[in-house]
């Protein structure tokens, strides 16, 4: 019930790994839909070269936005990517497919990493800040630096452009396990009410996203394909994380990534695997055993984690359903 009320209280206010990709009967969007785009040319500025490569256009976008771990971004950068995310979304749009061109799938996957505190709220949807802003020609900014807003439903539909390549979905579903874990790490000792159950909840929110666009993508293939994405996916995910994980102690984020990702089961296929599903209660378990304290999340946070991240799994993927 919470989330729900939030929900709508927000909603009123470069190495590629090519083996076990799939791509949808009708083909990708290739460059030259992206290298037409007004905003796309806005977006990379000077860095715009007309005849420019798949893979040239790939570096101009990460140069223009910032990306590749990036500690903060400029205003001109924040700019890029919200053009290069909207661009990207209208060249979808336009042509009725769901994935881009393999070369571009990991520079953009990068991006969307490397944005990762901004589009972890775009996909959780419960700060009304970012849906107050989405339309803004300007980033916005506050005490915690400039912040890139689009609508969800652009960022989603990006995102599940570029994860057909399971390494360009392991990085943006790495990087919001990265900042799901940084928020648990926030909350407090001791916490109580909405500052104990808000931030594992929200975490839920947004990982269901992230459920949703990987069931799309194995529904998109062959079965056999599909199995062989979310194998590959989790093979990436396991390979990324610290082994063996750091002490809670010396590097909390890095504890709780470094277990999740340890019980990742990479013959784990099934069409929801729940190393997906139960992410975000994984986390939140996780969490409370690094605390070291006696802290145990009660079963109730624990069902409210699990119902979140499947009622928002849900919802994208009957949007996902329909063509862009």
């Amino acid at each position: 019930m919470l989330v729900v009320g939030l929900l709508v209280v927000a909603a009123a206010g470069s190495g590629v790994w090519w083996w076990g990709m799939v791509d949808d009967a009708d083909g990708p969007v290739d460059c030259s839909a992206l290298l037409s785009n007004v905003k796309i040319k806005d977006a990379l500025g000077a860095g715009y070269q007309k005849g420019m490569s798949c893979s040239e256009l790939g570096t101009a976008l990460q140069t223009a936005a910032g990306g590749k771990g990036t500690e903060g971004h400029t205003a001109a950068q924040v700019r890029a990517m919200r053009e290069i995310l909207q661009g990207t979304d209208d060249a979808l749009t336009n042509s009725g497919q769901k994935s881009i061109d393999p070369s571009l799938r990991l520079p953009l996957a990068e991006l969307i990493a490397d944005y990762a505190p901004d589009t972890y709220e775009i996909f959780k949807g419960l700060d009304a800040r970012y849906v107050e802003h989405a339309s803004d020609d300007r980033p916005w900014s506050d005490a915690a630096g400039v912040h890139m807003a689009v609508w969800d439903d652009t960022l989603i539909r990006v995102t599940r452009a570029v994860a057909a390549s399971p390494n360009a979905y392991a990085r943006v579903r790495d990087a919001q396990t990265r900042q799901s874990a940084r928020i648990l790490t926030r909350i407090p000792h001791p916490a109580r009410g909405v500052t104990l159950t808000l931030p594992p909840v929200g975490n839920s929110v947004a990982l269901g996203v992230l459920d949703a666009i990987a069931h799309d993508v194995s529904q998109s293939s062959s079965a056999g394909a599909g199995k062989k994405w979310r194998s590959d996916v989790i093979e990436a995910l396991k390979q990324s994380a610290p082994n063996p994980p750091p002490s809670y102690e010396s590097d909390p984020v890095g504890y709780i990534r470094g277990n999740w990702a340890a019980q990742l089961d990479a013959a784990d296929t099934a069409a929801e695997s729940k190393g997906f599903t139960e992410q975000g209660v994984r986390l939140l378990d996780i969490w409370a055993k690094g605390r070291a304290d006696g802290f145990k999340a009660s079963e109730s946070l624990r069902a409210d984690c699990r119902n979140s991240q499947y009622d928002r799994y849900s919802d994208v993927v009957h949007a996902l359903s329909k063509k862009p």
